[in-house]
């Protein structure tokens, strides 16, 4: 597969401009697209990217992404419309409705040409709304249009699944489509975690992780779906499920961030403290012992806080509420378990009674002398009064009303039980633990105080203690996000079953809700098996990406003959070993060495994946060396796909243009003018020949 033309029009500051990129053949696949920075390099890859994916491409985009520490995090400064709104080019309501819209020919494996033209609708103030887009996708040479089936619902997503389908899913694309700043930002990771992304993009696996949600999903809506819609008790318990899983998966997320950075931290953390006491046993080495020490006292307050949390979190809040008021609370839960079962009582005698005034008003009649129709009837309303009295008063000790009406039947024995154990806590043990907490905390503060007392007589290693300080700060957060995240899930999951079961329990009483329950627990069931897919999944890439690795390593990196071989475990534990096996992982932590990892990662995961979709990178050698330059370009290029390189004009030029000359096909410059005040962007083909 590659492209034949993109055409844009009013996106960003092309008013109209058309690539015609000429067919790859031989071992000329090389498009080079070059300019100055703010020439409109970036805005043809967000074109390209948006053009295909919509709205899933937006994560593809570097600018559209937040960035935390030097990271992209998984999170968008703003909303696709939000973005959509900056990209309409400044004279486009001149000439008619606002609206930009990016066209894109390729030619499939089959030598099918496929037109994809998504337009994009504004407001007279300029904005984009939801739903203000339109796909228009043609195929084969009689230009016929893909359009969905009739009964299909969802048509966006249909025609999600056809491009994810006919070119690349957006999980995958990341590593065909990608800009040398989110290569910078995907390098700061650490490397564990880029060959697991990768590999998961390359199997799919972000796809059936949406599939076990979607199957979550599904099953929690069955079992709603079997409860009587006039069942309130039932709807209350699954709106706390709900609220409760939606928690745990806020949970999940913090705590895979925390999980995901701190190997990170810790070994940076690892490193400057090495650094630190390499200065000698003087002023700077003690100032990195201080650090750590303090970090030892933080981690001991955090420990401490934790157990007090999580003696919070159980009956502590009740056990100090005082004896008198818990003793007060179980009577009238006492009184009230009384009063429910007299109103029982009372209320199955009721049942009784019109079949035994019947019987006493025959038994009266049969008696002889017989007595007339009012006594007879005096007897029975007698009789019928005597049987209530029977109900009346209430036992001594019942309350008039219900106090706690949530409370019932075994819920409440639960309760009552639960308020009778809780003189085993104290508040000593809350004591102890705050003790524990601001003595830890003082020896802190005290440790720090004289670490930076001593640091202001070292005024050479200001610049190394200010990133430790920095680094052990943000490792003490991420260790308590962490810790917090574990300790939320655990207590959230424990409630959770709870009101699972409790859910069962009701919805075990709803004969007519069998078939949806059924297929909730065959839901249920798929999930189980992704999960155990997901755990297989992972180990059955990683030797083959481990070999592409290496021979993308040894063909980019500075020096690479130092590392033979790449080996990846099936947790996605990274080694970079000599030919004695010694482990050089972690040891050359340059910007340009962590970049020419990942930019082999990336080499390694598309060459796997064996698609022919065109390899699109823009402004790739940024931190490299010369060597690691030449050696990037000519590995990136030297596939059988098309490559299109978006190059800045001091980038791929002199001897990094002619490691690519004899590859070029094609080779385009952009050029800027301004029309009043507003930046237009103009295509020029240029003759490779003549560069």
């Amino acid at each position: 597969m590659h492209l034949r033309t993109v055409e844009l029009i009013n996106w960003r500051s092309y008013r109209h401009a058309r690539f015609e990129f000429p067919t790859p053949h031989g071992h000329r696949n090389v498009i080079l697209i070059r300019a100055p920075n703010e020439y409109g390099k970036t805005s043809f890859f967000e074109a390209l990217t948006l053009g295909l994916f919509g709205r899933e491409g937006l994560v593809l985009v570097p600018r559209a992404r937040a960035v935390a520490d030097g990271d992209a995090v998984d999170r968008f400064k703003a909303s696709y419309s939000q973005f959509l709104s900056n990209t309409l080019h400044h004279r486009a309501t001149e000439t008619g409705p606002a609206k930009c819209y990016v066209s894109i020919e390729v030619e499939d494996d089959n030598g099918d040409p496929i037109e994809l033209t998504r337009t994009w609708h504004f407001r007279q103030n300029r904005q984009h709304k939801p739903g203000d887009d339109d796909l228009a996708i043609f195929h084969g040479l009689a230009r016929e249009p893909v359009t969905p089936p009739s009964g299909v619902e969802n048509r966006d997503e249909w025609f999600r699944d056809w491009i994810a389908q006919r070119f690349l899913h957006p999980s995958l694309a990341e590593f065909f489509l990608f800009d040398g700043e989110q290569v910078q930002r995907y390098a700061n990771r650490e490397m564990g975690e880029q060959v697991r992304r990768g590999i998961e993009g390359l199997l799919g696996l972000p796809i059936l992780k949406s599939l076990r949600s979607s199957l979550a999903t599904y099953a929690q809506q069955r079992r709603t779906s079997a409860a009587a819609p006039t069942d309130s008790t039932v709807k209350k318990v699954q709106a706390e499920i709900a609220t409760i899983s939606e928690s745990i998966v806020g949970e999940k997320g913090r705590l895979n961030e925390a999980v995901a950075v701190l190997p990170g931290l810790a070994a940076e953390v690892d490193d400057l403290t090495q650094a630190l006491g390499g200065r000698g046993e003087g002023t700077t080495a003690m100032v990195g012992r201080l650090m750590q020490a303090e970090q030892r006292h933080r981690d001991e307050a955090q420990r401490a806080m934790d157990a007090l949390l999580a003696l919070i979190q159980e009956d502590v809040a009740l056990a100090i509420a005082g004896s008198d008021l818990r003793s007060r609370t179980r009577e009238r839960l006492e009184a009230e378990e009384r009063l429910e079962r007299w109103e029982s009582g009372r209320n199955e005698g009721a049942q009784n009674l019109d079949r035994f005034a019947l019987e006493l008003g025959r038994r009266v009649s049969a008696l002889d002398p017989p007595l007339d129709e009012d006594r007879r009837q005096a007897v029975v309303e007698a009789g019928k009064a005597a049987w209530d009295a029977l109900w009346h008063p209430a036992p001594e000790g019942c309350p008039e009303e219900y106090r706690h009406p949530s409370l019932s039947g075994t819920t409440r024995a639960q309760a009552i039980k639960r308020l009778l154990s809780l003189d085993n806590h104290t508040e000593g043990e809350v004591a102890g633990h705050e003790e524990r907490f601001r003595i830890a905390v003082e020896r802190a503060d005290t440790i720090k105080r004289e670490w930076q007392d001593l640091e202001s007589t070292a005024p050479e290693v200001e610049q190394l203690t200010s990133k430790l300080r920095q680094l052990s700060e943000q490792l003490g957060h991420y260790k308590s996000q962490r810790n917090e995240a574990e300790r939320t899930i655990q207590g959230k999951e424990a409630e959770l079953a709870q009101k699972r079961a409790e859910l069962g329990r009701y919805m075990t009483r709803q004969g007519a809700g069998a078939p949806a329950l059924r297929r909730a627990e065959f839901a249920d069931r798929y999930a189980g098996l992704i999960q155990e897919l997901l755990k297989d999944a992972l180990p059955s890439e990683v030797g083959e990406v481990a070999e592409e690795m290496t021979r993308a390593w040894k063909a980019m990196a500075h020096l690479s003959d130092r590392v033979d071989r790449i080996e990846i475990t099936p947790d996605c534990e990274v080694r970079m070993l000599t030919a004695d096996g010694e482990d050089l992982h972690g040891i050359d932590k340059s910007a340009g060495a962590s970049q020419v990892f990942t930019q082999a990662l990336i080499t390694a995961i598309t060459r796997v994946s064996g698609r022919t979709f065109p390899f699109v990178v823009d402004t790739p050698l940024a931190r490299l060396s010369r060597a690691q330059r030449i050696g990037v370009l000519k590995t990136f290029t030297d596939r059988a796909g098309q490559v299109i390189l978006l190059s800045t004009d001091e980038e791929v030029v002199d001897d990094k243009l002619d490691a690519v000359r004899e590859r070029l096909v094609a080779v385009f410059e952009l050029r800027i003018r301004s029309d009043k005040g507003v930046a237009v962007t103009s295509v020029h083909k240029l003759d490779p020949e003549e560069l």
